[in-house]
């Protein structure tokens, strides 16, 4: 015959780290998600517990509103799952930092225009999956991780392969 017992817990108590009034501002600001804004979903996926370890989270890290917006894009994401898109960054809650010459867009292309490539996004395979992000503002295109002007971009030869404006620029000094 097996036995088995369970040894007792002594870990220390789950309470987030919180004063009594930093926790209502707190869970104040994690309430976002019981909100109409985000009700359309609450029948398919509770936000209760989202809000417990959002309010668990920014104790832990002493109200850091990047604790906030990571769980409430947890949520999201998890009600994408179930079919439900949100649509809930704005400008002064959770804003999306986007680098220099791009700007948020709720639904960006999964294939970018690049130097290499400036027809992606248009050649790109329509599909009905759509995911926020930055995108490069008109006449800017990737290069590198930034957006650049157009001009700045090289060419293609007739093999199709890409040369740069700088490696134009060294091969023509080399060439003379």
């Amino acid at each position: 015959v097996l036995s088995c017992s369970c040894l007792p817990d002594l870990r220390e108590d789950n309470d987030p780290p919180c004063t009594a009034e930093n926790k209502q501002v707190i869970e104040r600001q994690c309430n976002v998600l019981k909100s109409d804004r985000f009700k359309v979903c609450h029948s398919l996926v509770n936000p209760d517990d989202f809000i417990e370890i959002c309010i668990y989270d920014m104790c832990q890290y002493d109200g850091m509103k990047s604790a906030l917006c990571d769980i409430v894009q947890v949520y999201v994401d998890t009600c994408k799952n179930h079919g439900i898109t949100i649509k809930w960054r704005n400008s002064t809650f959770c804003p999306l930092p986007c680098p220099s010459r791009s700007h948020y867009k709720e639904c960006v292309s999964a294939c970018p225009s690049t130097c290499s490539d400036i027809f992606a996004s248009s050649l790109c395979e329509k599909t009905e999956e759509c995911t926020e992000g930055c995108e490069c503002d008109d006449n800017y295109v990737l290069s590198n991780g930034n957006c650049v002007p157009l001009s700045s971009c090289g060419c293609r030869d007739d093999d199709n392969n890409y040369y740069s404006v700088s490696s134009l620029w060294s091969k023509s000094l080399t060439s003379k």
